[in-house]
């Protein structure tokens, strides 16, 4: 979504959803039946139904209500001289049911928020990800902890009418409204306020140009909608609301079980009004452990072990303890501590989740950051929308229609188990996100971004991947890039891997000696081109003499020292510049029938390439003086003559200086 939109979004998603809370809290007003006077003589008895919401008007009435699932919920009996009832007909008027489920749709409808704010946290926070995260958090703990600290609120509001709930979160959605108008930003206002205020700061320092620090070109990939990541990430989503929506329907379901002690078995109203105090009472614990832990312990944790591991652990606590909601409480305190913990355990994890999937979106899709953020959430409405038909399922396959407790132990088994999979899932997402390109262009630095634009250059992993392929075609018969190796001898295999593993010396990791390393590299099978650009952009690297082999070393040394004699010889000539061309000729002689093997080989060298040299004992001789020599020898005879052509050299130069 457009940057500038933001504010625009907000404030269309505040107003709809204070609308959809007023529908919700109105809906009982379209639902109303005619009230009818009932009079009872004395010793009669009436059956009363679902929401009958009878009142005594006169006389003696007694009214029981009984607790079952059948249509019948009470039963009033006229006692002494009889009286009146009041109450409200079963007249089948669906109305209000339509209103509510209008007010859900709409309320969903414009429940966007939540993705439009992560994506302008993440933009008016970056480049800085350590602020990303601090306020991503908050975020996120803002929702979740507040969501389940703040539901005894509603139990306790609720007791003055079912409705009254609604008309609060309607009032805060207009105040929400009245906060977005008059404070809230958008991205450019913000960022261009900040630049007014440094400029301020530096005074005349700002007329001076600043290089804008470069950025990489935008990842170009599929849409959100087609994005396997997001969408494994949907999935996971629904799995994880899928238990969310459990627990909230299951908790009061476990808590009407006779150990708990919470139901009256005279009195309905009294029944549901225990069931209400406890459900919220175990909601306490577990909103100040999620609240406590997502935003203090998960700061201090994550530094200690990271994200994803802070995650993990959060999640496998929250996970076995959910399976074991069933088999470990028989009491209300020990829901109290299962709750807690698994506020603990959500308060962990939930955090982790939004700074890596929302730095994702925004390199990703950075055109389309509210969308990639929503599309996971899609899945946690779809897991909640589906919460009756969860539980209707579970209640009809699982719990059952009697109160078995090895049904709804093994209910809670099912339900973490949807979590952890939901768990799993959202980690194996993390490993492609880890894994994914854009990622990586997060451990570039500025100066770096800037090279790789400069030079046009590929991705570090898309540049392996082609030279494996290159090597492979040089390699293969068949292939264009084939080189014609013979690669069925063990003595051809080996002696190809030796050269490959020389080709790339070892650089050193000090920046310094790094450069220098790579400078005696180009010197060594660079071009004039490659070490003019070394040094253009390192001037401050010693330059090396570019080597190419003794033998062209040996050309380049005796053509300047013979245009020096040469020079020399003109004007003075003599015997001693024959000797000396003499001298030189024989010289130049022997290195050209030394130049085609290095000398510099060193002791671990010589070990390495043994095996090697003796496998080539039988064919690869060199013959002096009709006598044979093994490779090994042959070397040593080398590494003679060059000594001897250095002896030569400077008893030449001293016959020079002599005459």
């Amino acid at each position: 979504m457009v940057c500038f939109l933001r504010k625009l979004c907000i404030l269309i998603s505040v107003f709809g959803t204070a609308i959809a809370y007023g529908l919700q809290g109105n809906a009982y007003l379209f639902s109303g039946c005619e009230r009818q006077l009932h009079s009872m003589r004395p010793g009669d008895s009436m059956n009363l139904w679902q929401g009958h919401e009878c009142i005594v008007v006169n006389g003696t009435v007694g009214i029981v209500e009984t607790i079952g699932n059948s249509s019948e919920v009470g039963l009033a009996t006229a006692l002494g001289s009889g009286g009146v009832l009041e109450c409200t007909e079963d007249c089948g008027n669906k109305g209000g049911v339509y209103v509510m489920m209008a007010g859900r749709a709409l309320a969903g409808f414009f429940g966007g928020t939540q993705p439009v704010l992560r994506a302008y946290v993440t933009q008016i926070s970056l480049p800085n990800m350590a602020l990303v995260k601090l306020r991503s958090t908050v975020l996120f703990a803002s929702m979740q902890a507040g969501n389940f600290a703040l539901a005894p609120i509603a139990g306790v509001i609720s007791r003055f009418g079912l409705h009254w709930p609604w008309y609060v979160s309607t009032g805060v959605a207009v105040l929400c409204l009245v906060f977005v108008s008059a404070f809230f930003k958008n991205k450019e206002d913000i960022l261009m306020q900040g630049k007014k205020k440094t400029d301020a700061e530096e005074g005349e320092q700002v007329a001076e140009p600043v290089a804008a620090v470069p950025t990489v070109t935008p990842h170009v990939g599929p849409p959100p909608v087609k994005d396997k990541i997001l969408l494994l990430m949907l999935l996971a989503y629904w799995c994880v609301f899928q238990c969310v929506a459990a627990l909230i329907l299951l908790l009061p379901l476990l808590l009407e079980y006779e150990s708990f002690g919470l139901m009256d078995p005279t009195s309905l109203e009294k029944s549901r009004e225990s069931l209400a105090a406890a459900t919220s009472m175990v909601m306490v614990p577990h909103g100040v452990a999620n609240f406590a832990m997502s935003t203090v312990g998960f700061l201090i944790l994550s530094s200690k072990i990271g994200d994803r591991a802070t995650m993990r652990v959060g999640a496998t606590l929250a996970a076995v303890l959910l399976c074991f909601y069933g088999y470990a409480s028989s009491e209300l305190w020990h829901l109290l501590v299962l709750h807690g913990f698994v506020g603990v355990g959500l308060g962990l994890m939930v955090p982790a989740i939004a700074p890596t999937l929302q730095r994702y979106n925004t390199l990703a899709h950075p055109e389309k950051t509210s969308q990639a953020a929503a599309l996971p959430l899609f899945g946690m409405q779809l897991g909640q929308a589906g919460q009756r038909l969860w539980v209707q399922d579970v209640k009809g396959l699982i719990t059952g229609d009697t109160q078995d407790r090895s049904r709804m132990n093994l209910a809670w088994l099912v339900a973490g188990l949807s979590f952890l999979t939901g768990m799993l899932l959202m980690d194996f997402c993390f490993t492609l996100i880890s894994r994914h390109p854009v990622m990586r262009k997060l451990t570039y630095t500025p100066e770096q971004i800037k090279t790789m634009l400069e030079t046009n250059a590929q991705e570090e992993e898309v540049f392996v991947d082609d030279m494996c392929k290159l090597l492979r075609g040089m390699l293969t018969q068949g292939s264009p890039e084939y080189r014609g190796i013979k690669l069925w001898s063990g003595v051809a295999q080996r002696f190809v891997a030796r050269v490959l593993r020389e080709t790339i010396p070892r650089m050193r990791e000090d920046p310094e000696e790094h450069l220098e390393d790579v400078a005696a590299w180009i010197a060594k099978v660079g071009t004039d081109a490659d070490l003019d650009y070394f040094h253009a952009k390192f001037p401050h690297i010693p330059r090396h003499r570019r080597w190419q082999s003794d033998a062209y070393v040996g050309e380049h040394q005796f053509n300047d020292d013979v245009a020096g004699i040469s020079g020399h010889s003109r004007a003075h000539p003599d015997g001693r510049e024959i000797l000396m061309l003499l001298l030189m000729a024989m010289m130049m002689t022997m290195r050209r029938r030394t130049a085609g093997r290095s000398f510099n080989y060193d002791e671990e060298e010589e070990e390495e390439n043994e095996e090697d040299d003796d496998a080539f004992v039988d064919v690869e001789n060199d013959t002096c003086n009709g006598k044979s020599y093994p490779s090994t020898m042959r070397r040593m005879t080398m590494n003679n003559m060059r000594n001897i052509m250095g002896k030569t050299k400077t008893i030449a130069l001293t016959i020079w200086r002599c005459l």
